[in-house]
């Protein structure tokens, strides 16, 4: 008897290897790959289509660093969404009695001739209240501290010279330092009824200090009654044009000058010479300059809340609706950092923040201009605007 051997088919033994290679890669994918809630942490909440290297919360599909709709100057980055809360609030016991105590002998020397020795004012305004603390309530700490060491006591105004214009006189040399300002900060914080802690309130980088107020509007804006509003005169658009668009960009422009030479001068071809405008704009420049137009940014932001104020298309302006408070509010909060960083006169650290001023613009101009183009449809085009999308 003869025995057969019957050789298999050379595509079957193909077929049969190549099984085998792919089992053994997918084995050795699963043993050496990370788990996959290490893989999902590191990806950090990336949007779905974002480009490779996007930053955080950018627009999907959007290039890295874009900036849809940016203010002219602007630098790119992704839009703003609501202002994380803060991690520690002056309930928290930001300071110690100590340092309070520090802080009322220094008051008494040097603050309360103006502020009354109550802190309830007297030429100055008063430092203890609702009022009071609803004036920095929406800014960090910081804010304060900011007010106290680089505005404090204010510097005196010299006399104009000849050819016109203010000069700051020189800074007095009783100017505080940032130890005495930090003691105030705790001074005016027990006198208020904040609770005093185990740690003080450091002076070392207290510009950049994220220690909030307790949540909650205030007094203001948001919960006066109706009856106490006057009447906008113009609509939003006007609004816009008028006191944010040129304030913005003067504030933006500090990415580009030095603070020395803002507002830019006209040029000197002009045939008839200076109008009455442009003699105006060169009365208060350098930082005041930028000061100034970082305060009608905040200060203005609040007319927002008008009741009775209409976008240019005639509809009424959404004052009501929950995102338009919390953009005005981010609004009010960003330009008011913007306010102190310009009072410390530090160009490099305002021409970063500048980015937020303009992410704050665009997180109202995307949910209530621009959707679909700018005005739905081009610059022309404002039906759809002041409709939340």
């Amino acid at each position: 008897m003869r025995f057969v051997v019957t050789m298999p088919r050379m595509s079957y033994a193909r077929g049969v290897l190549l099984t085998a290679l792919a089992a053994l890669t997918f084995i050795t994918l699963l043993i050496t790959s990370p788990p996959l809630g290490a893989r999902l942490g590191a990806q950090g909440g990336a949007q779905p289509g974002a480009q490779p290297g996007a930053q955080p919360g950018a627009q999907p599909g959007a290039q890295p660093g874009a900036q849809p709709g940016a203010q002219p100057g602007a630098r790119g980055g992704a839009q703003a969404g609501a202002p994380a809360p803060p991690t520690r609030t002056v309930q928290d016991g930001v300071f110690t009695d100590a340092q309070a105590t520090r802080g009322q002998a220094l008051y008494g020397q040097r603050c309360a001739g103006c502020h009354g020795p109550a802190l309830a004012g007297a030429t100055g305004p008063a430092l203890t209240g609702d009022l009071f603390t609803n004036k920095f309530r929406m800014e960090p700490l910081s804010a304060l501290f900011i007010q106290i060491r680089y505005a404090m006591p204010p510097v005196p105004v010299a006399a104009a010279p000849a050819g016109g214009g203010v000069v700051e006189a020189a800074a007095p040399s009783t100017q505080l330092t940032d130890d005495q300002a930090a003691d105030l900060v705790a001074h005016i914080l027990k006198s208020n009824g904040f609770p005093a802690g185990k740690t003080d309130f450091a002076s070392a980088d207290a510009v950049n200090s994220p220690i909030g107020w307790p949540a909650g509007r205030g007094i203001g804006a948001g919960s006066a009654p109706a009856s106490s509003w006057y009447v906008p005169t113009g609509n939003l658009a006007q609004l816009m044009r008028g006191v944010f668009f040129h304030n913005s960009n003067l504030v933006f422009s500090i990415q580009e000058m030095e603070a020395k030479d803002l507002p830019p001068k006209p040029p000197d071809s002009r045939p008839d010479g200076l109008t009455t405008f442009d003699w105006g704009l060169m009365i208060y420049t350098g930082w005041r300059a930028v000061e100034q137009s970082a305060t009608a940014l905040a200060d203005a932001s609040s007319l927002m809340m008008l009741p009775g104020l209409r976008c240019e298309n005639g509809r009424a302006a959404p004052v009501t609706e929950p995102d338009w408070i919390r953009f005005t509010d981010r609004m009010v909060s960003v330009a008011r950092r913007t306010y102190r960083l310009a009072q410390t006169k530090n160009k490099e650290a305002l021409s970063e923040y500048t980015l937020d001023l303009s992410n704050a613009c665009n997180a109202c101009h995307g949910t209530y201009r621009d959707v679909g183009g700018r005005g739905r449809g081009g610059a022309g085009n404002t039906a759809g605007r002041c409709m939340h999308r």
